[in-house]
């Protein structure tokens, strides 16, 4: 009924006002003692007490809506909060594909879409980072309208009792450019160069190490069209591979089909068709300035796992994440 709809939209009204102005108030705080990497932290801390009265009072899209506008705000408040100074990772480095990493736990792909967070990354003492997925073109991903339209945006929320959450983002992305230009920022302020695999140059304990990943998949947008799809995912690969220490092709999201992961079929052709495009632009930078840069494939099943690491070995392949 409509003085129903008036109480819920006043309800709802004072909600956001009120979390707001938490907000503000601690980014104020945080701010006057000069803190600004606290702010963050009073932020995740403050959420964590209060996310299951939340959970009780609002109503489900409310809440979802709430977690979801509060997203990107929060990874700005955490990109801001980076920091200088990064933990001492002496005795800690391991290597793998020829590649030296600060220690061996690091954030995977979907945090950081753009690479607007390495800085935090990098300060909280992460051995490495994935940017991405990045796509070849700028796109919104998943658009969902919340409350009647009164906010609509990328899907996200926590689930209070278990710590986990829940997305539909849809792959957000900036483009790849957006996220090569921070990338290269990052490295020439903390004057850390990708790494040539294989040498021992990083290895040195007086090198900076930080290995950052660039994740690539083609554009949902494209999938009617699978050239232009799979020009935009060698694009990428190409416009990454000076930066990136290492490539990881997307082949888990749901936004799109990935074949039977080298189980056989018309689906290891199609796969195999864009891996093979991957890997020769690969090889032909290799070929220009001696760096090869190892290529991995996230894929959700790995259906018979022997079969399919043989399978993207005689592609090129140099590893898999698996999910």
């Amino acid at each position: 009924s409509a003085p129903h709809d008036t109480l819920m939209l006043r309800f709802l009204g004072k909600t956001v006002a009120y979390s707001t102005a938490a907000v503000g108030a601690a980014a104020a705080g945080s701010y006057a003692l000069g803190k600004e990497g606290d702010m963050a932290l009073f932020l995740a801390q403050g959420d964590d007490k209060v996310r299951t009265i939340l959970q009780k009072t609002l109503p489900s899209e409310a809440f979802i809506a709430l977690y979801s506008a509060s997203r990107t705000p929060f990874i700005h408040a955490l990109s801001a909060a980076g920091g200088n100074a990064s933990p001492s990772d002496s005795g800690k480095r391991l290597s793998a594909m020829g590649l030296t990493f600060r220690n061996d736990l690091g954030n995977s792909a979907g945090l950081d879409k753009d690479g607007s967070l390495l800085e935090f990354s990098y300060a909280l003492g992460a051995g490495y980072t994935v940017v991405g997925t990045v796509l070849s073109e700028p796109h919104t991903g998943n658009v969902f309208q919340f409350l009647g339209g009164l906010w609509s945006g990328n899907a996200w929320t926590p689930l209070p009792h278990s710590g986990a959450a829940l997305n539909s983002l849809g792959l957000p992305s900036k483009g790849v450019d957006a996220a090569v230009a921070n990338i290269a920022a990052f490295r020439k302020k903390h004057g850390i160069e990708a790494q040539k695999a294989a040498t021992k140059a990083a290895n040195s304990t007086n090198a900076p190490c930080f290995p950052i990943g660039v994740s690539i998949m083609g554009h949902p947008n494209h999938s009617s069209d699978e050239t232009k799809k799979l020009d935009g995912v060698v694009y990428c690969v190409k416009k990454a591979l000076p930066q990136a220490d290492f490539i990881e092709i997307n082949e888990s999201c749901p936004n799109v089909h990935h074949g039977s992961g080298g189980g056989g079929g018309s689906g290891d052709k199609e796969l195999a068709k864009r891996l093979t495009a991957v890997v020769a632009a690969r090889d032909a930078a290799v070929k220009e300035t001696g760096r090869r840069v190892p290529i991995l494939v996230k894929m959700g099943d790995l259906g018979d796992a022997k079969r399919t690491v043989q399978f993207l070995s005689r592609l090129g392949v140099d590893g898999v994440v698996a999910l």
